[in-house]
């Protein structure tokens, strides 16, 4: 992926970036060992370390295998809200990390 491209949709670490990647980031399968790399390669090409953690946090909690894991186990409106929280979740700790960095 180019790096302009990463850096214009993706780069810095405003409110809307950040939301942006943590919806790019929920069917993302991420694990504790393809996370780190990934997000070190796209914060090189100019992604920013909020939406970094945007993007991994969804990733971790709303990833396809977790989300059919747990709507195989919950009613739908449990689901609903794991999918929200999480999601928001991403949000509020992507952009406090972005303003802290």
């Amino acid at each position: 992926m180019p790096s302009e491209l990463i850096a214009r949709v993706l780069g810095g670490d405003g409110f809307l970036l950040v939301v942006i990647a943590a919806v790019i980031g929920m069917p993302a399968y991420l694990n504790g060992y393809v996370a780190p790399p990934m997000l070190a390669g796209l914060m090189t090409q100019g992604m920013g370390a909020g939406p970094a953690l945007a993007f991994m946090i969804a990733g971790l909690i709303s990833c396809i295998p977790a989300m059919a894991a747990v709507w195989s186990l919950v009613k739908p409106q449990v689901f609903a809200a794991y999918i929200g929280l999480g999601l928001s979740g991403a949000i509020i700790a992507g952009r406090i990390f972005g303003l802290i960095i």
